[in-house]
């Protein structure tokens, strides 16, 4: 009886630690991936910016 009381004791604590530390891991890794996705960002509008720009030479990407 005492065996199965401890088993219910440590996965009550197991679950509890389990949920206190999802909220703070899930902040985390967000402001982990805006820092990674905000440079991506930047360079994919500076790419579109550029392209936008008036060539001197036709664009060999499109077929005429």
């Amino acid at each position: 009886m005492s065996t199965l009381v401890i088993l219910i004791i440590v996965a009550g604590a197991v679950l509890l630690a389990l949920g206190l530390a999802y909220l703070p891991m899930r902040i985390l890794v967000a402001q982990m991936a805006k820092r990674v996705a905000e440079p991506i960002r930047q360079f994919i509008q500076r790419q579109r910016e550029r392209r936008a720009l008036a060539r001197d030479t036709p664009d060999r990407r499109k077929i005429v």
